[in-house]
């Protein structure tokens, strides 16, 4: 059935991505009016950049979950168009209250245990289906912090994702990883550097529970995880040095008057660690870790081909 409506689908996800395209700049400019911003802290001039521009991912993504469902009937559908949902008011919700890092882990947690209903899984199972849930529901926002990293290597992730999805005859993830790539592109245009919109916690934690809600229902948790290898070094890299935290709760990367980025030593990430090789610009710092995800996807995708 869903091969019958390949032209219609991938049809409509074009058309998504346009309409991000062309809405996110009034989208951003209604933040601003709103006076909802965040401040550009990696450059001198400290612009007001509106935030919370993840809406413009969130609506075309629940559009086009909604349209195969249609199409399909395919009931996982509804389960994966909950959890954006449930994780794009979470991250709505965190942009606008700000939660705290113990808050954060129990709705992350609580969600988890909802979305794991359907599946009923043993109990032998059920605790590491959380954390993967958990996990990846929140990933994609802890690997963040300049101008079109978390949706450069989210469209990454996303495109490599839909490949091997295609090539294991996967195809209802694979249409919705293709949409889903191209609608991160369309807002990318606007997010890349110099970022003239933000995500917002809205937009990461959408990218998040969209991933973890079709890993989950059509198990694909082992296709996924190995494309987020840069997320989860990213990850463990701030746990070992930081522990858990708020992003809040630590001082941005410094900047110098030749706008090199200048790492801090209070924690450590892969893009500090990075900085620390070779301190430059944030351009190049995002242009850097797009590539080494790249080659992430491309090394996956040859194993997955080879194995």
């Amino acid at each position: 059935m869903i091969q019958e409506n390949a032209v219609l689908i991938i049809a409509l996800s074009v058309i998504l991505a346009l309409a991000t395209y062309l809405a996110t700049p009034r989208l951003g400019r209604r933040m601003l009016r709103m006076k909802i911003f965040g401040i550009d802290v990696h450059k001198h001039s400290r612009p007001r950049i509106p935030q919370m521009g993840g809406i413009a991912i969130l609506i075309p993504l629940t559009a086009l979950i909604a349209y195969i469902y249609y199409i399909t009937a395919d009931v996982n559908l509804l389960f994966v168009l909950a959890s954006t949902i449930f994780f794009g008011a979470y991250g709505l919700l965190d942009d606008l209250k700000q939660l705290g890092k113990y808050q954060k882990l129990a709705l992350s947690a609580s969600m988890g245990l909802v979305m794991l209903v359907p599946v009923s899984p043993p109990l032998a199972t059920a605790f590491l289906l959380l954390v993967l849930v958990v996990g990846m529901g929140n990933i994609f926002n802890l690997f963040a912090g300049f101008n079109g990293l978390e949706v450069g290597c989210s469209s990454i992730v996303a495109v490599f994702f839909s490949a091997i999805c295609l090539l294991t005859g996967n195809m209802v993830p694979f249409y919705l990883s293709l949409g889903a790539t191209l609608i991160m592109l369309g807002f990318l245009a606007h997010n890349k550097y110099p970022a003239r919109i933000f995500p917002g916690n809205i937009g990461t934690f959408t990218i998040g529970g969209f991933f973890a809600g079709i890993c989950l229902y059509y198990n694909l948790f082992y296709l996924m995880v190995p494309l987020l290898a840069l997320h989860i070094v990213d990850m463990s890299m701030k746990a070992v040095s930081a522990g858990y935290f708020s992003s809040s709760e630590k001082r941005p990367t410094r900047i110098n008057g030749d706008n090199i980025l200048v790492p801090r030593d209070d924690y450590l990430s892969l893009s500090r660690f990075i900085l620390k090789i070779k301190p430059m610009t944030e351009s190049r710092l995002v242009k850097i870790l797009w590539s080494m995800s790249f080659l992430v996807g491309v090394s996956v995708l040859i194993a997955g081909v080879l194995l």
